[in-house]
C-alpha cells in the first residue's frame, strides 16, 4: 500500500456509519472486500478527534486539533527555515592555544609518537604562540622569494629554537627532515623537500635572518598534522611550524611610563584607555576601513572590541623593578601582514593618557625580541618555551635570565618580559591621542 509519509494514514472505507454520539476511530481493515465488517470502536478515544455533540455542548470553547509531531514533519520544518549564515571564523583558529581536542598521552612532559619518537607534550591550554613582528620572508634573496610561491602542493615555514641564518644549513636541514619524517610518518615523507633559504644582503643583528626553510612535497593533511602540532621539541632538533601565509600576530606594542600599580584592575584600566585613545583618533579608524578587502562597518569595533592588556614585570638591577604593559589585539583586522604592522606603528605614535597615572608611550627603543623563540612580546630571558616540562630544546642562558622575573597574570603564553637598563623619556605634557612626531626610531614592526 502506497501512503505519504507526511500525511496520517487514512482508514480504509466501510460501510458502517459511526454515530454522532460515538468517538470515530480509525483501522486498517486487513479483510478481502467480500468479508469486510465493522470493526467495534477503540475503547481509548481519539484526542486528535473533536465530535459536533462536545462543539455544540460548549459553544465558547476553542479546540485546537493539533497533530503529534513526527521525525519527517520535523525534517520539512527544517527545511523551510531560512538558513543562517554562519558567524566570521578565524582561518587560523585550530593553531590557537588551547584548541588541540586531541589526547595525548605524556609522561614527565614527554610524549611519544606511534614511531616512537619523543617530543615534548602539549601542555595543559596549549603551547604559547610566538608574536612574530617580522614577516617570514624577511631578508630572504629575490630569486626564492619569486621561484619559492610556485612550488606545487601544500607548503609551510618551519624554524628552529634559536634560530640563525646559516650558509651550510646542511646539519639543520637533515635534523628538520629526520623529524617530520618521524612525525608524519615514512610513506608521507617520501617525497619531504625541506628548503634552505638564502640571504638578500647582510644584516648587522643578534641572530640575524632569514631563519625560516620552506617545507613541500607532503600530502596537504600530513601537512595539517605539523600545523596542529605547531611546535616539536626532541632531543634532535626544536623547532615551530608555521602556514605559509603567515597569520596576524595579536601582539600590538608595549606600553610604558605609566604610574599604575601592578594588578588586573590596572590591565582593564589601561584596556580602557587604550580603546579610548584609538576612538579619539579617527585616522587609526579610517586605516582599517580604508585596507580591508571587504566593506564592514563593524570591522574597527571589533578590533576595537578585542584590546586585551598584560602586564610585565621587569628587573631593572636586584632591587628595583618596572612594570610594563603589553597591549594585544585578540581579533585583529583583517589586514595584510605588511598594513598590519604598518597600522600597529601607528599606534605606536599616539599618548595613553591616565587621569591620574600620568601617560603611557609605546616602546620603541628598546622593542622586545626573543633569541629563542623570535617573539616580539618577552626578550630572550623569559622565554617561556625552555620552562614547560619536558623541553628538550637549549635552556636559558646565564647571562639572560639575570635579574628576571615572570608575571603569573600572563595568559597563554603572553605578557612575559624582561629588560635590563631604563629608557625613560621624561616629562610631557600632551593630551589624550596626540601623535609623537613623524620620525621614526628604534624597531617596531618589521615587514
Amino acid at each position: 500500500m502506497s501512503t505519504d509519509p507526511d500525511s496520517p494514514m487514512a482508514p480504509a472505507a466501510a460501510p458502517a456509519v459511526t454515530p454522532v454520539s460515538t468517538v470515530p476511530t480509525h483501522h486498517m481493515n486487513t479483510d478481502s472486500r467480500a468479508n469486510k465488517r465493522t470493526r467495534p470502536p477503540s475503547p481509548t478515544p481519539d484526542p486528535n478527534s473533536v465530535t459536533e455533540e462536545s462543539s455544540h455542548a460548549n459553544p465558547s470553547a476553542t479546540v485546537t486539533k493539533t497533530a503529534k509531531p513526527t521525525s519527517n514533519s520535523n525534517k520539512r520544518l527544517n527545511l523551510d527555515r531560512s538558513t543562517q549564515p554562519p558567524p566570521p571564523t578565524n582561518a587560523w583558529n585550530y593553531l590557537q592555544s588551547g584548541a588541540n581536542t586531541t589526547a595525548e598521552v605524556s609522561a614527565n612532559g614527554v610524549r611519544t609518537l606511534d614511531s616512537g619518537y619523543k617530543i615534548t607534550a602539549t601542555p595543559a591550554g596549549g603551547f604559547p604562540i610566538p608574536q612574530l613582528g617580522q614577516s617570514t620572508w624577511r631578508n630572504v634573496s629575490l630569486v626564492l622569494k619569486e621561484k619559492w610561491p610556485q612550488k606545487e602542493g601544500a607548503k609551510a615555514w618551519v624554524r628552529t629554537y634559536r634560530a640563525k641564518y646559516e650558509t651550510n644549513a646542511q646539519g639543520t636541514v637533515a635534523k628538520l627532515k629526520s623529524a617530520i619524517t618521524m612525525i608524519i610518518g615514512k610513506s608521507d615523507a617520501e617525497h619531504l623537500v625541506v628548503s634552505t633559504p638564502t640571504a638578500e644582503i647582510e644584516l648587522i643583528e643578534r641572530l640575524p635572518p632569514p631563519w625560516h626553510f620552506l617545507i613541500s612535497g607532503i600530502p596537504p593533511e600530513a601537512l595539517e598534522r605539523l600545523l596542529r602540532l605547531r611546535v616539536c621539541s626532541s632531543a634532535e632538533v626544536s623547532c615551530f611550524f608555521v602556514p605559509f601565509e603567515q597569520p596576524l600576530p595579536t601582539y600590538a606594542f608595549t606600553l610604558e611610563n605609566f604610574s599604575f600599580p601592578d594588578s588586573e584592575a590596572t590591565n582593564r584600566e589601561i584596556a580602557e584607555i587604550v580603546k579610548e585613545t584609538i576612538r579619539s583618533n579617527p585616522d587609526v579608524l579610517q586605516y582599517i576601513h580604508d585596507n580591508i578587502p571587504h566593506p564592514d562597518a563593524e570591522a574597527a569595533l571589533r578590533t576595537l572590541k578585542s584590546v586585551r592588556v598584560s602586564s610585565l614585570s621587569l628587573a631593572l638591577s636586584r632591587s628595583v623593578k618596572e612594570t610594563v604593559w603589553n597591549i594585544y589585539f585578540d581579533s585583529p583586522p583583517a589586514l595584510t601582514l605588511k598594513q598590519y604592522f604598518d597600522w600597529t606603528n601607528l599606534l605606536r605614535t599616539l599618548f595613553y593618557i591616565s587621569e591620574d597615572y600620568g601617560y603611557g608611550t609605546a616602546r620603541q627603543d628598546a622593542q622586545f625580541i626573543c633569541m629563542g623563540c623570535k617573539s616580539f612580546d618577552h626578550p630572550t630571558g623569559l622565554c617561556p618555551f625552555p620552562k614547560l616540562p619536558g623541553w628538550f630544546g637549549p635552556s636559558v642562558s646565564e647571562n639572560d635570565t639575570t635579574n628576571t622575573t615572570l608575571d603569573n597574570r600572563s595568559m597563554n603564553g603572553h605578557g612575559r618580559g624582561a629588560f635590563r637598563g631604563n629608557m625613560s623619556r621624561g616629562g610631557r605634557g600632551h593630551s589624550r591621542g596626540s601623535t609623537r612626531g613623524s620620525g621614526k626610531r628604534g624597531r617596531g614592526m618589521q615587514y
